[in-house]
């Protein structure tokens, strides 16, 4: 293994993701869809890296973490524009946010993590490496409702597209709690203990109920929405990179 390569990979993902929110800034759909497959395929070649070195997918730490979100964020994001268009403000939102999750990485180890024992339990391996897939689906949901809040038109796509995207990342996020939840119980004997982890999960499943949840009157203003909608995805990310 080249002990460099990870870092090359970072500062790749991450001239790709300037170049791409420079392209949204310019008002150019094109070259920014140009740097956005270009971000995606340098991240997959990030996660395939992962995979063929370590034998098993991104699971914690700074460059597996970041390239896995980043990576799942511009897929993402394809499969949206691809749906319903290129949708400025989202864009605009979605690289920034990526470049932002890049950006708080600079200056910390990037390299895999060690290869330990447990690694190779799949609880462990779903319980990690789900909580990334959720900060993904729940960033790019932020991303989707920050759109909302300053999009003049097709407003209502963007609020729909991301109360489904909050649920799915809840969904996931679950699952990966069912995961570890099953992993305590074969190691440690007891799988509901209450701790600091569940109550960090308790609070990330309060604010995306609080999203889904909120009265016709106050729904309607844009600006809560908006930032009650990006709550989720700045927690999850906080709870993953500075945990």
């Amino acid at each position: 293994m080249i002990p460099d390569l990870p870092l090359v990979i970072y500062w790749l993902v991450t001239g790709m993701a300037v170049l791409e929110l420079l392209a949204a800034g310019a008002h150019l759909p094109n070259l920014y869809g140009v740097f956005l497959t270009l971000r995606i395929c340098t991240c997959l070649a990030g996660v395939v890296f992962i995979a063929v070195c370590v034998g098993r997918p991104p699971l914690f730490g700074p460059f597996e973490a970041a390239i896995y979100i980043v990576f799942v964020m511009g897929v993402l994001a394809r499969v949206f524009q691809k749906n319903w268009g290129y949708q400025t403000a989202f864009v605009l939102f979605n690289s920034l946010g990526v470049l932002i999750i890049l950006l708080l990485q600079q200056g910390k180890p990037m390299a895999l993590n060690e290869d330990y024992f447990m690694y190779g339990n799949l609880w462990v391996n779903l319980f990690f490496n789900l909580r990334l897939l959720a900060a993904a689906f729940l960033a790019h949901g932020a991303s989707q409702y920050l759109g909302h809040m300053v999009e003049k038109e097709q407003r209502d796509l963007l609020s729909t597209g991301g109360r489904n995207t909050l649920l799915a990342g809840a969904c996931v996020y679950l699952t990966s709690e069912w995961a570890g939840s099953l992993w305590c119980l074969n190691w440690f004997g007891d799988s509901w203990q209450w701790s600091r982890g569940f109550f960090k999960a308790s609070i990330l499943f309060l604010l995306i109920m609080v999203v889904c949840h909120l009265p016709s009157f106050i729904n309607r203003n844009k600006r809560i929405q908006g930032i009650s909608g990006m709550l989720p995805g700045l927690f999850i990310l906080w709870m993953i990179f500075y945990h």
